[in-house]
């Protein structure tokens, strides 16, 4: 699931998503400048019914924990990225090549059965080169 479909799994429907950014809207209307995060939440927070502020609760702290999820992957692969790093053993392709090999051509539902350490491997590895290039990126801003 993409960052983007987690959270909106988390805010839809949720009082609170609607009571942030009135609170945004708000807060950034009165003081130009930078905002304090947490003073927004505090914001929208108040705005709520406590039948409302109960219901957020459970969003909230699923998406406190997918933050802290997401920030210590980033750790872990700004560690390796750091160091000249791979998570591919020597055979791990030939093992997965050599799996495919017995199923082609591959259609939408064809299963292949393979060893999990090579895969966990070569998507740990994919996982790497996602986040080098990410960080290869001019910024934008």
């Amino acid at each position: 699931m993409a960052d983007h479909e987690e959270f909106a799994e988390i805010t839809a429907g949720s009082a609170y998503y609607g009571a942030v950014q009135e609170a945004r809207a708000k807060l950034h209307r009165e003081q130009a400048g930078s905002i304090d995060v947490a003073r927004i939440g505090h914001e929208a927070w108040r705005q709520l019914t406590p039948v409302q502020q109960a219901q957020s609760l459970d969003g909230l702290f699923v998406a406190y924990i997918v933050r802290l999820h997401d920030e210590e992957r980033f750790a872990r692969l700004s560690a390796a990225a750091a160091e000249v790093k791979t998570y591919l053993a020597p055979d791990d392709e030939h093992i997965l090549q050599d799996a495919l090999g017995t199923v082609r051509p591959i259609g939408d539902a064809t299963e292949v059965s393979v060893c999990a350490s090579a895969l966990a491997n070569v998507l740990d590895e994919i996982d790497l080169l996602r986040h080098r290039l990410a960080m290869a990126k001019p910024d934008s801003s």
